[in-house]
């Protein structure tokens, strides 16, 4: 049997020319919704960005809407060359793969739903120091899938989304107040109110500490040789947080503590000593004891 290849080639050639209008609408199509989607994603979405500053939130939007605008393109794209069984196929398809997907890709799933939450919510804001899950550090990014922290060290630490939601967060730089606080041992015949009103009187000269919130001293524990003073004031953190020596106020803490004690020693505030017993027996043996302090730390 003999094939006549001249007429199989004509009838193709035949066909596709009835068919090559519907394919050429087609790519208009496509390469317009392409079109329309970049356009929509650099005058909407940089407006959205712009509105919503520093909000990952505004990138997701316009980043969605411009590939909703690609899978529209292309459905109708299908529909036009006849292909609209296809087209609910790969709709039906999609729907389905999401599923499979989602099981085998369940945490970075959950990883960009919690990116998202995020974004709404806004516990913190880029340049934050926060603390989670025993990680604490500078916000210096946060996208989809990962908060990216810079920790005091210099270290760059990547959090999953997923882990920041479901465990607690502690933001130190909310309102930009914190509380520092630390302890200071004075001996039991020292006046307490000469000590306390030295400390005060710094306070007033010490313009990293903030008036209000007031700071306070209160007298925290009563020993057999030392009298505990706890010593609690607030700064403002915000100017130095960019800082890595300053952050939580560790080096205003440091400063305050050697302020403090330089302050005491030369008003006659003496720290605490121990005390010695010296006891003498019978047999002339001289034994030296240790009071046990109960009520100091």
């Amino acid at each position: 049997m003999k094939i006549d290849l001249g007429a199989i080639f004509n009838e193709y050639y035949t066909e596709l020319s009835n068919f090559l209008p519907q394919i050429i609408t087609a790519i208009i199509v496509i390469v317009l919704f392409v079109l329309l989607g970049k356009l929509f994603y650099n005058i909407l979405g940089k407006r959205i960005q712009r509105k919503w500053e520093d909000s990952i939130i505004s990138n997701f939007v316009s980043q969605s809407v411009k590939w909703s605008f690609y899978a529209f393109g292309v459905i109708i794209a299908l529909n036009i060359v006849g292909f609209g069984g296809v087209a609910g196929s790969l709709v039906a398809g999609a729907g389905i793969g999401a599923i499979v997907i989602g099981f085998a890709f369940k945490d970075i799933g959950e990883n960009f739903l919690s990116g998202i939450i995020l974004a709404i919510k806004r516990p913190f804001e880029i340049g934050d120091i926060i603390e989670v899950d025993s990680q604490k550090g500078k916000v210096e990014d946060l996208d989809l899938r990962l908060t990216h922290l810079r920790n005091f060290e210099g270290k760059d630490i990547y959090i999953p989304n997923a882990t920041i939601i479901k465990n607690t967060l502690v933001n130190y730089t909310k309102d930009g107040f914190l509380r520092i606080d630390f302890s200071i041992g004075i001996a039991p015949e020292c006046s307490l109110d000469v000590a306390r009103e030295l400390i005060m009187d710094y306070f007033g000269t010490n313009k990293e500490v903030l008036n209000t919130p007031a700071p306070y001293v209160l007298v925290k524990e009563l020993g057999e040789f030392t009298t505990d003073l706890q010593v609690l004031f607030w700064v403002d953190i915000m100017s130095n947080k960019t800082l890595p020596d300053s952050y939580l106020g560790h080096t205003i803490r440091s400063k305050v503590i050697a302020d403090i004690k330089g302050i005491l020693d030369s008003n006659g505030i003496q720290m605490p000593s121990q005390v010695l017993e010296h006891k003498m027996y019978r047999d002339g043996e001289i034994r030296v004891s240790i009071p046990k302090e109960e009520n100091s730390n």
